[in-house]
């Protein structure tokens, strides 16, 4: 089991990026961890932890991916679908700032998907900012900002940047014993990911279908929150994703098999799937309008 948790942001819909995912809807073996190397019980916390967020992220397309997928829906960036950066000095509260941490985490996938440099270096300022709020020190991710604006004119370096920003983030909030601060981080990715995602227009059948497979990271999400008590700051949002998840619940998602291959570096089996979606149009409008509201609620 990798502890390394991949924030890659769901556009990183399309978020995170916090977060490992396969782009040809291909399933690892790889849910097993040794426990005998694992020698307390918060070193398991830990791995469980890990191996759900990154079940959460699993389903979630690369941005480079998504990209692809927008070029040929010939969808355009729209400014407006972004945080304005100036609500960085709105969030003052630590549920906020990790959140919205999360949220301009997406954002900043968002803009360099399309090459918006001017864009990318604005929210470059607020995820300075709100690290910097949390006490995360410059090691653990605000450090790499510096590295970011370096390579702003190199889209994959900078996804890279960016993916291991907030990994080292989470890992420095989840061993000070504020495993729920990196949750919130998870949740306003997740959220303002999906957001991004179905705002896009025109929609084609691939964007619904990548769409309607967040229903797999949604029902990891919603796990993950509830491994902290109702007494912590995640619990506030599970009401609205239980409410999501009613309508994720009636799409259907069924995978014909593929080929098996077998990963020389990593030495894993890896089982290729097509994956079969029935969504309607309208099971499509209700998530929109219901991570609308909720995204509202977490940006404000």
């Amino acid at each position: 089991m990798k502890n390394k948790i991949y924030f890659l942001p769901l556009i990183s819909i399309l978020i995170f990026s916090l977060f490992s995912c396969q782009n040809n809807n291909s399933a690892e073996e790889d849910d097993d961890f040794d426990i005998d190397n694992i020698d307390t019980v918060k070193q398991v916390a830990d791995t469980l932890h890990a191996k759900k967020v990154k079940k959460i992220f699993y389903n979630v397309p690369s941005p480079i991916e998504m990209a692809n997928l927008m070029q040929k829906a010939d969808v355009q960036f729209d400014n407006s679908l972004l945080n304005p950066v100036k609500n960085k000095d709105n969030y003052i509260t630590i549920e906020k700032v990790a959140l919205n941490l999360g949220v301009y985490g997406a954002d900043l996938s968002y803009t360099r998907m399309f090459d918006q440099i001017q864009e990318s270096v604005n929210i470059l300022s607020a995820v300075r900012k709100l690290s910097d709020a949390l006490g995360i020190p410059q090691d653990a991710g605000s450090s790499t900002i510096s590295q970011m604006e370096d390579n702003m004119d190199n889209r994959d370096s900078l996804l890279q940047i960016i993916t291991n920003t907030y990994a080292s983030a989470d890992s420095y909030l989840k061993e000070n014993e504020r495993g729920s601060t990196a949750t919130l981080i998870i949740i306003g990715g997740w959220v303002e990911a999906l957001y991004l995602a179905t705002q896009v227009e025109p929609k084609n059948e691939q964007i619904n279908t990548r769409i309607a497979e967040q229903k797999f990271s949604l029902n990891n999400l919603i796990e993950l929150i509830k491994s902290y008590p109702e007494t912590e700051a995640p619990y506030k949002y599970l009401p609205q994703l239980l409410d999501l998840k009613e309508v994720f619940d009636g799409i259907k998602i069924t995978y014909e098999r593929g080929k098996v291959r077998v990963d020389e570096k990593s030495k894993k089996t890896i089982i290729e799937n097509k994956a079969v979606v029935e969504v309607s149009e309208q099971q499509i409008q209700q998530i929109k309008e219901k991570i609308e509201k909720l995204r509202s609620e977490i940006v404000k």
